[in-house]
């Protein structure tokens, strides 16, 4: 089959306007539905073009050859979807096109060297510019910031929604847990997904003295709590006489950052500035990233376009970037 053959329909079941696509699903198409969209992969010689007037509206989107392999490639890839780079939609193809080819052998027949390129080429593109983007989240943020897996003890401060966020993220062999509602703290525990047996988890009394006495024996802190001016002195004081001799970090959730506040001045200290500063960076990465698969995915389209044009076999190019430059000059 013709990459010229090859027919897109995108049909999209959620939009912000609340408009719905009246696109009919094709009984003999491959079909990738997920809950935003609906993808049918069909031939010209199944689909009328004919149609396209009154089938594709503000809903639905037609694709056709080149263009048509494209959008598969940044779908496959996750860069259509909502949260760029995901893989479950890679997952939901390759599954539609394992039950297309069971129960339309037929019809896959002439699908399949095109299918198994755009299974083959997702695959590069992901390894190469979206496996590792690494998510944003408070918890994995922090997680860069105290520096990968905390060596010796870690205490987190407080047992909110946002100590509850980053707790899978301190995998600490030896964790401590404070929080005056140690009820609080237990249900924070029951709730996280489990820790590692050989690790050792611990909810402290709701005392100063217990707090203080975690401080002495962490090497790195974490504080999901604001700032306390009744025990913040005490806090850095126990860590200056302490801890801090043991080169570990404290991250302060709690605070933009420590000017004007007891913890001005204190070494290897983070607060949510550094953490948003990390986040905007990774941000920055990550968007790079993604417009280099996107110009990877536009790439690939237009290779396969060129293979077609001389009869290559889909999946070996008889190409390369310098026939690619050509083309785009043309």
């Amino acid at each position: 089959m013709s990459l010229l053959d090859l027919i897109v329909l995108n049909r999209r079941t959620a939009t912000d306007a609340g408009v719905v696509s009246q696109v009919p699903t094709l009984d003999d198409a491959c079909v990738v539905k997920t809950c935003l969209r609906e993808v049918q992969v069909t031939t010209r010689d199944a689909f009328d073009l004919g149609d396209v007037p009154a089938g594709v509206d503000a809903g639905g989107d037609l694709y056709q050859g080149a263009e048509a392999y494209g959008f598969l490639l940044r779908l496959a890839s996750g860069l259509e979807s909502e949260i760029a780079g995901e893989t479950e939609i890679f997952g939901q193809i390759k599954e539609a096109w394992r039950k297309y080819e069971t129960e339309h052998a037929g019809s896959a027949k002439s699908l399949r060297p095109w299918m198994q390129r755009l299974l083959q080429e997702t695959k590069e593109i992901r390894s190469e510019y979206i496996v590792g983007l690494g998510s944003a989240t408070y918890g994995s943020l922090a997680r860069r910031l105290i520096g990968g897996r905390p060596e010796g003890t870690t205490l987190l401060v407080g047992a909110g929604q946002l100590a509850a966020t980053v707790l899978p993220y301190l995998d600490s062999a030896d964790l401590r847990i404070y929080n005056r509602s140690p009820a609080r703290a237990f249900e924070m525990l029951a709730q996280a997904r489990a820790r590692d047996s050989g690790y050792t988890t611990t909810v402290l009394e709701p005392t100063l003295d217990a707090e203080l006495a975690a401080w002495r024996d962490a090497r790195d802190v974490v504080l999901c709590v604001p700032a306390d001016v009744a025990r913040d002195a005490a806090r850095v004081a126990t860590w200056r006489e302490h801890a801090e001799a043991r080169g570990g970090r404290i991250l302060h959730l709690g605070i933009m950052d420590a000017t004007g506040t007891a913890w001005q001045g204190v070494p290897r200290l983070a607060c949510l500035r550094e953490l948003f500063s990390l986040r905007d960076a990774q941000a920055e990465q990550r968007d790079a990233l993604l417009v280099r698969a996107r110009r990877a995915c536009a790439g690939k389209a237009q290779l396969a376009q060129l293979d077609d044009a001389d009869g290559s076999r889909p999946g070996s190019s008889n190409h390369g970037w310098e026939d690619l430059a050509v083309f785009l000059t043309l």
